[in-house]
């Protein structure tokens, strides 16, 4: 006899299996969440102990009668997980919709692994029946499952469409116009947990494959420590209020009692619980995987996302989540970004072919940079060469003494920067501005305001596709001519009132007969005009349209107390930025004037003319691009990584300065181009 639990059990594995309208459609329906209270109606009438897929879903025999094959009875016992039972009945109505829709005997392979096929048993579903009669294709699958960690028959998973629910997996697309290679590089090819879904409120989730080597100390177990992974972007360790959870298997009743079930086998529990637990021996450490910070969508916002094909949602069982917890948490190398588990979620759920086409790009590469950034503990704990034992964790973890405050008093007298001062991006191969702000990478500063608040600069070497036409009466002639003057990102921040646009020039002619005025007392260097001078000049014959640039937008660096607050000194200081000797501002001048408007076509042109102009701004100090180093080389960095060499993204052939270069050009190309794939 079917108890209360196992009927509402299977009546909801039943209202999700049919609500798989895409992927995996059944039957027209609303779409279904488990995190709604099943409404109080009679479940179907399945107390016996099996139900016949055909009588479910209308099917019969060659007869005309119920079909009473064994092979077509689900049994779902009282231990049996609902997921498991649903997913059953995927892959039942799979096989019924394969049969219907082929006229021929012999299985069929698909030519995609996208298209996902009965037959093709891609999507691991099949491991659920490896002792059945069904014939399946394991040609297709096997070299994917070369690739994999080994499945057993009770390992499953596939592609759920748009259902959302709690225990679902979402997995980072590869498909959406813009991806993450730019920002939040994170979400790139990630696997997340749905640990808390309310369709009208919220919907929390972890990510479960961004392992660190970072070490979190223990208060009430002396000498304890535990491993931590990045968890999500909110609330992680370095928020003020971190948001830590532990999630674990364990079935001992103190800990399931002081727990959150999230799934079958798969639980979670606060940071101070798991540690109470240990104190009490009930648990240890390696017990618990420590989760810090998670991912959080509102209201509706994750169904947006997923229309934009930026997410696949997954549902899988738990053993193949609890493996791959297991894999990554022994040693693996926090560098390789958990894309592994990736690669065989994509494969299980039969999206091989999409994560083959996509393995080893533009945002692979990003991700991995990243990855070094934040996930190891000597990269966190190590800011423009300040070591570990620079920090002073009786204080919240600042700085014994600030070595900002101390490269700044090392500053030379020469080289101060002011209002008018020229600073290029730095020449370090690791660009400071790869996985952010890519803008400034190779990038010409102007310093148009230095106060005690705030720097303020424009750059000077990103044309934008817009040009100020204007109407020019020749002095000679009197005639009019029509021409353009390219407009030049300047910044993200916009400047409002009569004159939002910054007119400049570098002439020692238009200087000598006071056309505009200089920034500070840098009566030498660029000068700065309005619209009404460059008109004038122009036509009384002082200078020429392609003597003078236009800027729209402006860049700010604040000054403060603390860190690299200290405006664009503080960048200098840390490295960022490079000064550019006043003998080259003219020169520097000269070369950005060869950039025209940016177009399709010229996109290489322009950012080449960008970039020599960043050259030519080379101090004395720096040689072949690389400054002298004031602090020793990072070490430690792990078993294998050439220490002499890390100009390489970790496990590939691409140069970190190359993928600088890549990102700058995808910057363009997505946000003055507005064509993210220009940038591929």
């Amino acid at each position: 006899m079917c108890t209360g639990k196992g009927i509402w059990a299977v009546w909801l594995a039943l209202s999700i299996a049919v609500s798989l309208c895409d992927g995996f459609a059944i039957l027209p329906c609303q779409r279904t969440t488990l995190a709604t209270t099943p409404p109080h109606s009679s479940p179907p009438n399945i107390c016996n102990s099996q139900i016949s897929l055909g009588a479910a879903y209308g099917g019969s025999n060659e007869d005309g009668g119920e079909d009473d094959d064994d092979e077509d009875d689900l049994l779902l016992s009282e231990e049996e997980d609902w997921r498991d039972y649903r997913a059953k009945l995927v892959f039942r109505a799979k096989l019924a919709m394969g049969a219907q829709s082929t006229t021929s005997p012999t299985p069929t392979t698909s030519s995609t692994s996208d298209n996902i096929l009965v037959d093709d048993d891609l999507d691991g579903i099949g491991a659920l029946f490896a002792d059945d009669s069904t014939e399946t294709s394991s040609t297709a699958a096997a070299p994917l499952q070369d690739q994999m960690t080994p499945l057993d028959p009770s390992q499953w998973a596939y592609d759920s469409g748009k259902v959302i629910e709690q225990g679902a997996v979402i997995l980072g697309g590869v498909e959406q116009d813009f991806g993450f290679g730019l920002r939040q590089q994170y979400f790139h090819k990630t696997a997340i947990l749905v640990v808390e879904h309310q369709e009208s409120t919220f919907t929390k989730a972890i990510i479960l494959n961004r392992p660190t080597d970072i070490m979190l100390e223990d208060d009430i177990n002396p000498g304890t420590k535990w491993k931590v992974w990045f968890g999500g972007d909110v609330q992680g360790l370095d928020s003020v209020a971190p948001s830590i959870i532990c999630l674990h298997s364990l079935k001992e009743k103190r800990v399931v009692e002081a727990s959150v079930p999230v799934m079958k086998d798969i639980q979670w529990t606060s940071f101070d619980s798991a540690k109470k637990l240990v104190k009490a021996g009930v648990a240890k450490t390696t017990d618990f995987w420590v989760f810090a910070g998670y991912a959080g969508w509102a209201a509706g916002q994750l169904m947006g996302e997923l229309e934009r094909k930026s997410w696949y949602m997954v549902a899988s069982d738990s053993k193949t989540l609890l493996k791959e917890l297991a894999r990554l948490g022994q040693g693996s190398d926090p560098r390789d970004a958990g894309l592994e588990t990736w690669d065989l979620l994509m494969n299980m759920i039969g999206r091989g072919e999409t994560a083959k086409k996509n393995k080893g790009n533009f945002d692979d590469l990003m991700l991995k940079e990243w990855a070094l950034k934040n996930l190891l503990s000597i990269e966190k704990n190590t800011f423009d060469g300040m070591s570990a034992t620079d920090v002073d964790t009786s204080t919240g973890g600042q700085p014994k003494s600030n070595p900002i405050d101390r490269l700044l008093q090392r500053v030379k007298k020469a080289e101060e920067i002011g209002e008018g001062s020229l600073v290029r991006a730095s020449s370090a191969d690791r660009s400071p501005f790869l996985l952010d702000n890519q803008e400034f990478h190779k990038s010409v500063v102007l310093i148009i305001l230095e106060d005690e608040t705030v720097s303020v600069g424009v750059i000077l070497n990103r044309p934008v596709t817009k040009a100020m036409g204007l109407q020019i009466s020749e002095k000679e002639t009197g005639k009019s001519r029509s021409l353009e003057i390219p407009l030049r990102y300047g910044g993200p921040y916009s400047v409002k009132g009569s004159e939002p646009l910054l007119w400049l020039h570098c002439n020692s002619k238009l200087r000598s007969a006071s056309i505009g005025s200089a920034f500070g007392n840098n009566k030498n260097g660029i000068w700065k005009c309005t619209a009404d001078d460059m008109m004038e000049a122009v036509s009384k014959g002082f200078a020429v349209p392609e003597d003078f640039m236009v800027v729209s937008g402006v860049s700010i660096w604040t000054k403060g107390e603390g860190g690299t607050a200290r405006g664009i000194q503080g960048e200098v200081a840390s490295g960022r930025f490079e000064v550019i000797p006043s003998s080259k501002t003219e020169s520097v001048w000269t070369a950005l004037k060869k950039q025209e408007k940016l177009t399709v076509d010229n996109l290489d042109q322009t950012l080449e003319a960008g970039a020599e102009g960043w050259g030519i701004g080379t101090h004395e100090s720096t040689k072949n691009g690389k400054e002298k180093e004031d602090f020793p080389p990072i070490s430690g960095l792990g078993e294998g990584f050439d220490e002499e060499d890390d100009s390489l993204v970790f496990k590939s052939d691409t140069k970190v300065s190359h993928l600088s270069d890549d990102a700058l050009k995808s910057w363009v190309a997505t946000f003055l181009l507005g064509d993210p794939s220009l940038g591929l």
